[in-house]
């Protein structure tokens, strides 16, 4: 896929996404019995472990950093962070998050969805050919029914796979552990 190509593909997500979210917005407004505290939609997510796949002796596996995730709706969301990444460099990145796919086991929720952003500071530039576009896939585990009152229940787990770029053909794997704030 070339770079031009794949800078359209992204910039058509982007503007999808952000299309969906406003229509996502309007109906969970009007669904909605009454809004959810600010605090409970807030998410701090805190990476701990990264693996690239099949290189990763030629990578940073230390990706400390920290990112907010603000909930919008029950499947979109939009974060902000900052983190060293695989190429030893700082990024800065905000983003939109769209996690459709929900599923409650006893007493935990996954969800699975995507993650569509911008590199705000150039951080993977020259590697990545859709520069300033970031895009990942993610998994979120959490509690079904977080108790605000109970500090344990707003742990999470937060997996983010992403894709491999042209130039050095390896996936990245991080997980990260993530708090609700209420």
């Amino acid at each position: 896929m070339t770079a031009k190509l794949l800078l359209k593909a992204t910039s058509l997500a982007v503007a999808v996404s952000a299309l969906w979210t406003g229509a996502a917005l309007a109906q969970d407004r009007a669904a909605a019995d009454a809004p959810r505290p600010f605090l409970s939609r807030v998410t701090v997510e805190l990476p701990v472990l990264t693996r690239h796949m099949p290189h990763d002796s030629a990578f940073n596996d230390q990706n400390w950093g920290a990112f907010v995730d603000v909930a919008l709706t029950d499947t979109f969301s939009v974060v902000g962070g900052d983190f060293r990444n695989s190429y030893r460099r700082n990024t800065a990145f905000a983003a939109v998050s769209w996690e459709p796919i929900r599923v409650r086991v006893a007493d935990a929720r996954l969800a699975f969805g995507a993650i569509a952003g911008v590199d705000l500071n150039g951080g993977y530039r020259p590697f990545n050919s859709a520069d300033p576009f970031l895009g990942a896939f993610n998994l979120r585990l959490t509690a079904a029914e977080p108790d605000p009152d109970r500090a344990f229940t707003r742990l999470g787990l937060l997996l983010t796979v992403i894709p491999p770029a042209p130039k050095n053909g390896s996936t990245a794997v991080n997980l990260a552990l993530t708090y609700r704030l209420k």
